[in-house]
């Protein structure tokens, strides 16, 4: 194969995987606007009060990265009318399907340069251990927070070191561990991941806060259960952080402590949630995430069923005529099944039978028939096999060599998409 042959294909096999895979990332984008309206209507309304329910909600958006492929897309009619548009148009301008792909990668670079400014800042500050703990001491009046997914870092402001008596300083600890025995950064991380790849949906963005919201609605609670002290001891806290940061700084925007980043900028909502706090059964909230944990991996499950999967069998089969200029016949329908068959090498026809059924479609010209292979979403990639009839032999059941090309590079790595 020449260079320039090897070139073209490669070009030809990368915008196939750019139209291929923003098809499926377009349908998750607009289901993810429907699982959003929900999620937010929800936590306003029935479970604006169930702290650990209102924030197993968001795992619901999981399953919406893996919902590309359903089949009610393609075999629905409401389906078709709702979400086919976008495929035929990616199709036809493969430019779009790029300058999709070019956000996630600007989305994704931008993220990245924060975090890894962040963690820069971080690593070049002084070491201390606090109530056996390594933390990160901050010269400047930042809020407590941790950072990193495999290795978190504990960063806490040195004013509040100098300010803080023993157990205040156990109880932010507390709170920074806890984050982290819950998972909260590595959810963090996934939110980012889904915003990303689905950043045509700007109520990700928007719902960030209100998602770090609850997760932090949670991790208030469990600390003031792991650290047996009163709801009331824990908002005095709050505001204490708050004031001392505040003093040490003009700049201070009145974040909450503990917050990470400008998440609160109205105090006076965590405290009042915080003053809606009710001891808890530890096993209740274990159930209810639980419960959360398999009914994601339930409808992740249940859509991969009701999804077409990587590559799809393909026992379609028609037959055409072509006289050098026109098309003079094309016909598909079971009734080639009845009058051919294929293995891994040759294709059989019956002759007599399908010669007959030429001549009663007036078929002109050279005769093709095409039949099996893959595809991967209906319409949308794929490959056949072709194999070119002869008029006029004598042999009841034809026998015709034909390419397979199931070892082609190009078609295991198409499979592999």
């Amino acid at each position: 194969m020449m260079v320039r042959e090897i070139w073209n294909s490669g070009i030809s096999f990368l915008n196939f995987a750019a139209v291929y895979y923003v098809i499926q990332l377009l349908k998750c984008v607009q289901i993810s606007f429907v699982i959003f309206a929900f999620v937010f209507l929800l936590r306003k309304t029935l479970l604006k009060n169930k702290v650990f329910l209102k924030g197993a909600l968001w795992s619901m958006f999981i399953p919406v990265l893996f919902a590309g492929k359903i089949k009610f897309f393609y075999e629905n009619t409401i389906g078709v009318i709702l979400f086919s548009w976008w495929t035929e148009i990616c199709k036809i301008h493969v430019w779009i399907n790029w300058l999709y792909l070019s956000g996630v990668f600007l989305y994704a670079a931008r993220l990245f340069y924060k975090k890894r400014k962040l963690k820069r800042l971080v690593a070049g500050m002084e070491q201390r251990e606090v109530e056996s703990t390594c933390i990160y001491v901050a010269k400047m009046p930042v809020t407590p927070s941790t950072i990193g997914i495999f290795k978190p870092k504990i960063v806490m402001p040195e004013v509040i070191l100098k300010e803080y008596n023993q157990k205040d300083i156990q109880t932010i600890l507390l709170h920074e561990k806890t984050h982290i025995r819950l998972g909260h950064l590595l959810f963090y991380f996934l939110w980012d991941i889904l915003r990303v790849l689905l950043w045509l949906n700007p109520l990700l963005t928007i719902g960030t806060r209100y998602f770090r919201e609850d997760m932090e609605e949670i991790c208030d609670f469990v600390t003031i259960q792991r650290s047996q002290r009163k709801a009331y001891t824990y908002g005095q806290l709050l505001l204490k952080s708050m004031r001392i940061l505040q003093a040490e700084s003009e700049d201070f925007n009145m974040f909450a402590t503990f917050a990470g980043e400008k998440e609160y900028q109205n105090i006076r909502q965590r405290v009042t949630r915080i003053a809606r706090y009710k001891p808890y059964r530890q096993a209740a909230a274990i159930s209810i995430l639980s419960i959360a944990i398999l009914c994601m991996m339930a409808a992740v499950i249940w859509i991969q069923e009701i999804s077409y999967d990587r590559y799809n069998e393909n026992d379609s089969m028609f037959a055409y005529g072509y006289d050098g200029n026109n098309v003079t016949f094309f016909d598909t329908n079971d009734v080639l099944h009845q009058m051919i068959s294929y293995d891994d090498k040759f294709v059989y026809v019956d002759r007599e039978a399908f010669e007959e059924y030429l001549q009663e479609n007036n078929a002109e010209g050279d005769i093709f028939i095409v039949f099996g292979g893959f595809y991967k979403l209906p319409g949308v990639g794929g490959i056949g096999y072709s194999c070119y009839y002869e008029w006029g032999s004598r042999e009841q059941a034809v026998k015709i060599s034909y390419d397979n090309l199931i070892n082609d590079w190009r078609v295991k790595l198409l499979k592999l998409l």
